[in-house]
């Protein structure tokens, strides 16, 4: 097991955010903005970048080879980031409980997009042929609801205002807005309709 490992399992049961913060900054060399809280979560990433107002709860696992968080954004408990590809999320978004991100290749997520409930999944990997012919990273931009247990299959891009209903199989592009977007395979079930204002 390597120094680091070991030095980031002791941190992962500092109580004090303020000492937890500092070392993550002085030791590790990640990038922490003000007001940041992690709980009880392992962060093991070559680059660290993460906003102002960020919670982490508990129980998250964060492997990869760089994460940015934006900042006002909250990552609830039992949530997995794995894998050699980078992971982002913007500002003031959220994702709650145990939902599973596969980094095999990046996976981004705009501002103001919630990942709800439980259980989505996120996967970025192919077989041999797929992955020589197809960018397998997977894009959700702005103002986005998922659904709780539904699964998002590699490289699908969905446009900025969107829902995706629970339980949904997400295997297409999405390029409209103000749509829901539901079922499996997910298709365009309403048109027309902000689900911010509407829903």
């Amino acid at each position: 097991m390597s120094i680091k490992i070991t030095f980031l399992k002791i941190i992962k049961y500092i109580p004090s955010y303020t000492l937890k913060n500092f070392l993550f900054r002085n030791i590790l060399g990640y990038s922490i903005g003000d007001n940041v809280k992690i709980g009880r979560s392992f962060i093991n990433c070559n680059k660290v970048t993460i906003g102002n107002n960020v919670y982490i709860a508990d129980n998250n696992t964060i492997i990869c080879k760089e994460v940015k968080v934006g900042s006002n954004t909250k990552i609830h408990s039992g949530n997995n980031f794995i894998g050699g590809a980078s992971f982002t999320i913007g500002n003031n978004s959220r994702i709650i409980n145990n939902h599973y991100f596969d980094l095999w290749n990046d996976i981004s997520i705009g501002n103001n997009t919630w990942i709800a409930g439980k259980n989505t999944e996120f996967w970025t990997h192919g077989s041999i042929q797929t992955k020589k012919n197809k960018n397998l990273s997977i894009h959700i931009k702005d103002n986005i609801y998922i659904g709780s247990a539904s699964k998002i299959a590699p490289g699908v891009i969905v446009a900025s205002v969107n829902i995706i209903g629970l339980g949904s199989v997400v295997m297409g592009n999405f390029n409209e807005s103000e749509t829901i977007i539901m079922g499996n395979p997910a298709k365009i079930v309403k048109k027309n309709i902000d689900w911010r204002v509407n829903w």
